[in-house]
């Protein structure tokens, strides 16, 4: 038979060991990563600037490895105006386009166009206008653009714009990889400004390929986003 001595000793070994296990538990499981698919989403937006005319911002989200998106817009403005002041927006009524001219080298062609206030009173605006090609019987032609700041030619930021009467803001587009032999020509381009959904059309000398992509800059002041020779 057991003394009671010999039973307390047990009870008190018995009660270390039980507070020994529980101090060395850590209550960490392992994670193992190396088999998950990661799932990457990219979005590209222009936002409206707020009064401290903080500049367009692109958001994109990735969690795996490097994806690109593009923009592919046809025919649309893009309503990214915000008012530097109290002018009104500048709208078709306002403005009359104009054709810069073409640079091209290397297989990618830039075509430049302004948009004039010929209006009475001063207009503002921000941002990129929406282009359409169209062929020669008026008939809306594939056009695929990315809009952005920086292009081959360089760097066009987009900035707020007021126009005074007489004055202008330019644009260019700048398009490549149009190799195919039946793609169709575009003989103008048909311009919504960034506020507006009626059309503008220009005549293009020349006329460009609409096949292939390319970029669309914003509207800069003056002749500025067109290159000088």
């Amino acid at each position: 038979m057991l003394s009671a001595r010999m039973i307390a000793g047990s009870l008190a070994l018995i009660g270390c060991c039980a507070i020994a296990a529980c101090g060395s538990s850590n209550n960490t499981s392992d994670q193992n990563t190396g088999g998950l698919t990661s799932t990457v989403t990219v979005t590209q937006t222009v936002t409206t600037p707020p009064p401290t005319n903080t500049a367009t911002q692109a958001t994109t989200t990735a969690t795996n490895t490097t994806a690109t998106t593009t923009t592919t817009t046809t025919g649309t403005g893009t309503g990214t105006t915000t008012a530097p002041d109290a002018t009104a927006a500048c709208v078709a009524a306002d403005l009359t386009p104009s054709f810069l001219g073409t640079n091209g080298a290397a297989g990618t062609i830039a075509v430049g166009f302004a948009l004039k206030n010929t209006s009475s009173a001063p207009c503002h605006t921000y941002g990129w206008p929406g282009v359409q090609l169209v062929s020669s019987t008026g008939a809306a032609l594939t056009t695929n653009y990315t809009r952005t700041s920086s292009d081959i030619l360089g760097s066009t930021p987009a900035d707020d714009i007021t126009l005074a009467p007489g004055q202008e803001a330019s644009f260019r587009f700048v398009a490549s990889g149009f190799g195919a032999s039946d793609c169709a020509n575009a003989t103008t381009m048909a311009i919504i400004a960034p506020d507006d959904t009626t059309q503008m059309s220009v005549t293009m000398s020349g006329g460009l390929p609409a096949c292939g992509k390319a970029t669309l800059s914003p509207l800069m002041k003056g002749t500025s986003a067109w290159p000088k020779e």
